[in-house]
């Protein structure tokens, strides 16, 4: 027996309202404004910073003939695709091209905020999923995922898990397994954020029968991360510590949440958490299987991020650090997004959405103020580095040891010898000139002073006997010759100096000791500038030379 067809309807599908909330036109004119506006804040933010902290290791270690394998751990991470990119576009746009070094960051931002979009917007329409992107794009408390261009790395992971988890919401074909494979290299290829990403996909695809048909698309991955980590990998998990690691993870969740809102104390963050998790679990028990397996998988890439993290930085990090923030606001949104699925949308239900967004972004103390603090604090950062690398120029190759240390406190690592051949190698130069030292603020030409006399610029050494009578140094401005100074016959001898700065800097590691005489003298450089001395605890100090 056939069933009898039937007629098409000649009545076409209604078309949304143009603020519909499950697919209205406003949505999507709404969602285009706030990924061009988070590109143009990115790149405005971000003027006249350069390089950060680890970054300046890639810059000078991970380039040029000797340089380590693209394949060897970059902090324990297999970094491939992250050194990739930097040092593709550091030989391209040179030192000093950083407007370009943030181009795949903030490209990552923009695909973060459509990754999530498209996922939530499957879940509650259109309307609330604007404003589920908004709390991850304007999350000012994650602020060094906005302005460092190393965290392309753990960005790159988070987008392949949205991305995974996108994915697998369309039906199976030979080109989604392809791809859904391709971010599981893109993920675990680019920080140690994809392992986390990696097992949460393959609980979702395990516990399903359709998915255990195409498991090959992380096995397949995991494997070639597995030939990895024999060949390369290293590891400072310790198990020693399990209580601390615990806490640690619990209270980085804490502020996870709390970034969400805006709020940087523990207390806000943590109640909200319990509350959130008290719904997520609730709503578990409402939603169909497939709504559990995916809660399942979103919560397994959550806590084996807390898990693996706090197990090897639990000492060296603290739970509120901003690049630590993004991963958890992204999957507790994600998780919560989930929770909501099959929820009526009324249609004013996404205007408290991004009003509650901009609340948390506008509020005293909140996303945008971090945001200015975090810019603040890279600024600064910037300024230091800068005038000491102007500083140690100015010394040049020659006259400055290869492991000397630059600015140990703005930039750890950075050695001389190395930065060097990286001016020979690269465009560009972002360490200041001398007059730009000049005019650089206060603090930073401490920073210059410092790097100068740590370097040898007022070189320090023992006194020869003297010559004739003691010429008292009038003032404290030291000579073109030099100064002799002795240290009284029973308190040691402090020696301070300046040049650019206000602040008076150490010289040498240890006070002089009581009766010992030292000399120290200028080295002659492009600057016609002259060092000051204070010397607490000299019973003498004799101009040298004409």
């Amino acid at each position: 027996m056939s069933a009898t067809p039937q007629p098409a309807s000649d009545v076409a599908p209604a078309k949304p309202s143009f603020a519909d909330p499950q697919d209205g036109r406003l949505w999507r004119i709404a969602l285009v404004v706030l990924l061009a506006g988070t590109a143009a804040l990115m790149f405005y933010v971000t003027r006249g910073l350069t390089f950060n902290l680890d970054e300046w290791t890639v810059v000078t270690e991970r380039r040029g003939p000797g340089a380590p394998s693209l394949l060897e751990p970059h902090n324990e991470h297999l970094s491939l695709l992250l050194l990739a990119i930097f040092l593709g576009l550091l030989q391209l746009g040179g030192l000093e091209a950083f407007a370009l070094m943030m181009v795949p960051l903030v490209a990552m931002q923009v695909a973060l905020g459509y990754g999530l979009f498209e996922v939530a917007r499957r879940r509650v329409g259109a309307g609330v999923a604007v404003g589920v992107a908004a709390f991850a794009l304007l999350a000012g408390l994650a602020h060094e995922n906005f302005l460092i261009p190393g965290q392309i790395g753990q960005m790159l992971s988070i987008v392949a898990g949205v991305a995974a988890f996108a994915v697998l919401d369309r039906p199976r074909t030979v080109r989604t397994d392809r791809v859904l494979a391709a971010l599981m290299l893109v993920a675990l290829g680019s920080s140690g954020m994809g392992l986390p990403v990696l097992l949460g996909v393959a609980v979702e695809l395990m516990l399903t029968e359709e998915g255990r048909k195409r498991i090959w698309t992380v096995a397949a991955p995991f494997g070639l991360y597995l030939v990895w980590y024999v060949a390369y990998g290293t590891n400072r998990a310790g198990l020693e510590e399990l209580g601390l690691s615990a806490l640690w993870a619990w209270t980085a969740a804490n502020h996870a949440a709390g970034a969400i809102i805006g709020e940087r104390q523990i207390e806000p963050g943590r109640d909200l958490l319990i509350v959130l998790l008290a719904i997520i679990a609730y709503r578990a028990f409402k939603l169909d299987r497939a709504g559990r397996v995916r809660l399942a998988a979103l919560t397994t890439v959550l806590v084996t991020f807390y898990a693996l993290t706090a197990i090897s930085r639990h000492d060296i990090a603290p739970p509120s650090s901003s690049r630590y923030l993004t991963v958890g606001i992204v999957f507790l949104l994600l998780m919560l997004v989930e929770a909501a699925r099959g929820w009526k949308i009324r249609r004013w239900v996404p205007f408290v959405v991004l009003a509650l967004v901009w609340i948390s972004f506008g509020k005293a103390d909140g996303n945008a103020d971090a945001l200015r603090e975090g810019r603040s604090l890279f600024l600064q950062r910037s300024e230091h580095v800068r005038a000491s690398l102007g500083a140690v120029e100015l010394l040049g190759r020659d006259r400055v040891a290869p492991t000397f240390e630059i600015a140990p406190l703005a930039a750890p690592f950075l050695a001389a010898g190395p930065w060097f051949d990286a001016l020979d190698g690269l465009r560009g130069n972002p360490g200041y000139s001398v007059a730009e030292i000049e005019r650089a603020p206060a603090d930073a030409r401490t920073f210059a002073d410092d790097t100068l006399i740590r370097a040898g610029g007022l070189k320090l050494g023992p006194a020869a006997p003297p010559e004739g009578a003691c010429r008292p140094l009038v003032g404290a401005t030291v000579p073109p010759g030099g100064v002799r100074v002795e240290a009284g016959p029973t308190q040691k001898l402090t020696l301070r100096a300046r040049r650019f700065g206000t602040e008076w800097v150490m010289v040498g590691v240890l006070p002089i000791p009581p009766g010992v005489a030292v000399e120290l003298h200028p080295q002659p450089d492009a600057s016609s500038a002259s060092y000051a001395l204070q010397a607490r605890g000299a019973a003498r100090t004799c101009r040298l030379g004409g």
